[in-house]
């Protein structure tokens, strides 16, 4: 580990240390989680589904794009998860290198392919996150405003393929035989037709199923508005491109959420405790979906085993 890599770490951990206290000395630990017993049962479990879905649907995604049998979705299902934890827990985006590694373990796709797609993926990301954020906040005041947006998101991702294609003359350009393998790459990705449609419908599955189990906690737990939640969620979902914060996202998902509140007037220890909590849910999600991964990697391995010895 390089000096500056130590150094990001160190402050990753005194980011969650001071997270810790200052939610202590603002909330209260205790408070905060006693506060989930008025929680709904019902709809507890429903957002809970509702989250786990989210992981499925990732994993739908990954099937679509590379064109992998069914029989293996549970291997799938077991790299999106882990990928996922992985991204929720390691500081600066360290998680994304776990992508390429696991789908080449299990599947045997080049590190260069597998990172080109997981480019698509996260401009995909990108444009579902910030166009049904923005649709849902913009309804609120201007139906005709909120329509505009959808129809501006769709005409940039018909477009998506001729940026694509100026990227890879951009590249060529360059007399390099790296880029030029990774121009390769990116002619080969779907951003065309219907395989590049059913990877968008998919994308905007998993985000829709996600923000509704992420907006359905904040409006259990606050008094916040529906466009007040939005904006919230959505800025403390993309903070985690940020390039450094703390040990899980702590700190900077909390300050996220907390500064895009503050734009409506919202008191700040409010917001802090809701930011807290959706937190929390996200983690503890993440842990729920990873070992349900792992479960059903290993219940179809023994079954795929077991059908061997039986012919």
């Amino acid at each position: 580990m390089t000096r500056a890599q130590l150094l990001k770490l160190l402050l990753s951990v005194v980011i969650l240390v001071i997270t810790l206290i200052v939610v202590e000395t603002q909330i209260g630990w205790y408070s905060l989680l006693t506060s989930w017993q008025g929680f709904s049962g019902p709809i507890l479990a429903l957002l809970v589904l509702m989250s786990l879905a989210s992981n499925v649907l990732r994993a739908v995604r990954i099937k679509i794009s590379f064109e992998l049998p069914l029989q293996r979705f549970a291997q799938m299902f077991y790299l999106s998860t882990n990928h996922n934890l992985l991204n929720n827990l390691l500081p600066m985006r360290t998680g994304e290198v776990a992508f390429p590694v696991l789908i080449k373990r299990y599947f045997g796709i080049g590190l260069v392919d597998s990172s080109s797609h997981l480019l698509l993926y996260r401009l995909l990301d990108l444009v579902a996150l910030l166009s049904i954020a923005g649709v849902l906040a913009l309804w609120q005041y201007s139906g005709l405003a909120a329509m505009g947006l959808a129809l501006i998101t769709v005409v940039g991702l018909l477009l998506f393929d001729q940026g694509k294609q100026l990227v890879v003359w951009l590249l060529g350009r360059f007399n390099n035989a790296r880029l030029a393998k990774l121009a390769q790459a990116f002619t080969a990705l779907p951003t065309r037709g219907g395989h590049f449609g059913a990877i968008v419908l998919s994308t905007y599955a998993v985000w829709i199923t996600k923000m509704i189990a992420f907006l359905g906690v904040v409006l259990q737990l606050s008094d916040l508005t529906l466009a007040q939640a939005v904006t919230s969620v959505a800025v403390a979902d993309l903070s985690s491109i940020l390039p450094i914060h703390g040990v899980a996202g702590s700190g900077t998902f909390e300050a996220a959420f907390v500064l895009a509140g503050k734009f409506y007037a919202i008191d700040t220890a409010s917001l802090l405790k809701i930011a807290v909590q959706l937190h929390l849910f996200l983690l503890l999600m993440s842990f729920v979906a990873f070992l349900l991964g792992w479960l059903t990697a290993k219940v179809s391995a023994r079954w795929c085993r077991t059908q061997v010895v039986a012919d």
